[in-house]
């Protein structure tokens, strides 16, 4: 035997843990209901545009409006901040089950939504903790970095703030990858091995340092993935607004009422349409994660 033979390192089967991600999810498809209630979690934002002069007024508007009705808008505000956090709960009981449930799935065991949701509720408050550990940190770091620049900006030291602002970018973008990753992992060794959350924040920091290569490879393979889907998906979109515009236009010179009833189920069908597509890439999205922490781990 040769003693100078180095070990070959391990090859991941990228491609097909995608495949097999998607055979997963369509063949069970219940998964979509986890994926649908994570997406109703995740945070997003739509952005309506508007020339200056309209939103110069409306500023002014709702500028008059918070001051005159002030307890309305502090009574929405807690009202949408409750079910944010709600949402957020359920999105992490539902990450769990999809995990537990995928799992199940590629050891050829039996799984469904009932069983996944009461297996995902067991480890909601470690989730729950995690999250908030990792979001803490985030934040910490980000204040750290932020107060050498405002100090610049208050002295008016514009080339060292803007010099220094860019190497903040430069240590921040690395340190969003590692927590990120460092989370997801530390997520999968809770649901799937029943780590303490110390536990597995350890290994799965420890997971990322030993696959790293790995773990970008993947990671970019999964954004092409989902690029070529709304490549795809854009001529439907195009499709879509050729027959909606005229449409709300016949109906704008038709009746303002109708208008308006037409523009709202215009609306609640967009969103429905975002809302499934979501649930979709979600679904499939930790389908492909799981698959790729059982390869490496």
């Amino acid at each position: 035997m040769n003693e100078n033979t180095k070990p070959t390192k391990k090859q991941v089967p990228y491609i097909e843990i995608l495949k097999q991600a998607g055979r997963i999810v369509w063949q069970n498809r219940f998964l979509l209901w986890f994926g649908l209630l994570i997406a109703l979690g995740s945070p997003g934002s739509f952005n309506i545009g508007s020339n200056n002069e309209d939103f110069g007024k409306q500023g002014e508007a709702a500028k008059n409006f918070f001051e005159n009705h002030w307890q309305i808008v502090l009574v929405i505000a807690v009202v949408l901040f409750i079910v944010g956090i709600i949402l957020f709960l359920i999105s992490l009981i539902a990450k769990a089950g999809l995990v537990k449930s995928v799992n199940l799935v590629n050891q050829n065991k039996e799984a469904d939504f009932r069983a996944g949701w009461r297996s995902g509720k067991k480890y909601l408050g470690k989730l729950f903790k995690l999250s908030i550990l990792f979001f803490l940190a985030a934040v910490l770091i980000v204040v750290i970095l932020a107060v050498p620049i405002i100090y610049l900006v208050a002295v008016k030291s514009w080339f060292g703030a803007i010099l220094v602002g860019l190497f903040a970018i430069a240590i921040l973008i690395p340190i969003i990858f590692i927590f990120t990753l460092t989370k997801v992992f530390a997520e999968f060794y809770i649901v799937l091995s029943d780590l303490s959350i110390r536990s597995a924040i350890e290994a799965g920091y420890d997971l990322l340092l030993k696959n790293i290569g790995h773990s970008i490879i993947f990671g970019l393979l999964l954004m092409v993935v989902s690029l070529a889907a709304g490549i795809v998906l854009l001529p439907v979109a195009g499709v879509a607004l050729v027959i909606l515009v005229p449409a709300g236009a016949v109906f704008y010179y038709l009746s303002k009422i109708a208008f308006a009833i037409f523009l709202a189920i215009a609306i609640l069908l967009f969103l429905a349409a975002i809302l499934f597509v979501s649930a979709i890439f979600q679904t499939y999205k930790t389908a492909a994660w799981t698959l790729f922490f059982h390869e490496i781990a």
